[in-house]
């Protein structure tokens, strides 16, 4: 049973290794997507036409920064050895909404929904870190 023990922890701590590589290897990936991203962005922000363009320009911008997030989340989960904090997570939450916000032009509803869901994530990172971080 000693053996079988020894032998579980050895291969945990292998699957962590493999996962901080696998990790590692995504946020890489991420890293020039990022940039590549940046690429189409600027040929549309000095185009000739960039009244047509405007909300072509905006969508960049969202996908640059959703690549910008997930790179983000890879470097926090690095950093904590494959562990993401729930404070990071509840802000990624936030700014994802933020994002969904300024681009939402139809239902007044989706609208309001998206604004009490952000407050709502608010009011938990507040009561997160007043009352229960410290436990």
């Amino acid at each position: 049973m000693k053996n079988f023990n020894k032998f579980v922890s050895k291969f945990a701590q292998f699957l962590q290794k493999l996962l901080v590589i696998a990790i590692g290897l995504l946020g890489i990936v991420l890293i020039i997507l990022l940039f590549r991203e940046l690429i189409p962005l600027f040929k549309l922000l000095f185009s000739s036409s960039i009244k047509e363009s405007d909300s072509t320009i905006l969508d960049e911008i969202i996908v640059f920064f959703l690549f910008f997030e997930f790179t983000a989340m890879i470097i926090s989960a690095l950093r904590h050895h494959g562990h993401t904090s729930i404070n990071f997570l509840m802000g990624l939450g936030v700014t994802a909404l933020i994002r969904g916000l300024i681009t939402a032009h139809g239902n007044v509803w989706e609208i309001v929904a998206t604004s009490v869901s952000i407050l709502m994530l608010i009011i938990a990172m507040v009561i997160f870190n007043k009352h229960l971080k410290n436990m």
